[in-house]
């Protein structure tokens, strides 16, 4: 019988498994007692290092990322923390926050990509319904900010311990649809390159989108 061939979700995936696992291989000269230190990793006792990452608990050692009860994670999130491991970063996060425009490694010209990568997944989800992107956030662990008088209902999250983002809703009007910003602190960029910032917006909001439906 012929093999079913593979949707784009199937190749994005496969995609995501290969890069995982060709990071994977960096992890084994990794000084995982220096870097729980530096990054705010917990080092545990049976090797290796934990961390909690989106809703979920990871376990990272010498021989690559999983989740700590055993179950399913995806793998673009695992890559994500094999990069965070290998940072070099030491203080943070920032008391500023900046768009991903606005940081080092954004060609200028393009619009700014935070806002495209978020909204496939997290306004898709809720659009104009604030209270549910409020309950969204609040279930991700988010704290509400108090508002700078441009429209935008902010609340910030410390989505790795040493980044911090906060992610804004503003509600349509008669000239434009619902917006959502998301800002990194001004330290992020020492610790994730940008194309992992930009990587790490698009997980943020898919993990948003489902909390949803939690």
């Amino acid at each position: 019988m012929p093999q079913k061939p593979l949707s784009t979700k199937d190749l994005a995936q496969d995609g995501y498994e290969k890069n995982y696992f060709l990071l994977a291989t960096e992890l084994k000269n990794a000084d995982f007692g220096q870097r729980a230190l530096a990054l705010g990793f917990r080092p545990d006792p049976a090797g290796g290092v934990r961390l909690d990452f989106l809703g979920q608990e990871y376990h990272l050692d010498s021989t690559g990322v999983r989740a700590a009860d055993g179950g399913p994670s995806l793998a673009n999130r695992r890559s994500l923390l094999i990069h965070y491991l290998l940072s070099k970063g030491q203080d943070g996060p920032g008391d500023q926050y900046l768009t991903l425009w606005q940081m080092p490694g954004f060609i200028r010209g393009r619009r700014d990509p935070g806002s495209d990568l978020l909204n496939r997944a997290a306004l898709m989800a809720f659009g104009d319904d604030y209270l549910a992107f409020a309950k969204a956030a609040q279930a991700l662990g988010g704290q509400a900010v108090p508002p700078a008088g441009d429209g935008f209902r902010e609340w910030d999250f410390l989505v790795l311990p040493k980044v911090g983002l906060r992610v804004g809703h503003l509600a349509a009007d008669l000239e434009f649809p619902a917006e959502i910003r998301t800002r990194f602190d001004d330290k992020a960029p020492t610790f994730l390159e940008f194309e992992c910032l930009a990587f790490l917006v698009a997980t943020f909001s898919e993990a948003l989108a489902a909390a949803k439906e939690a």
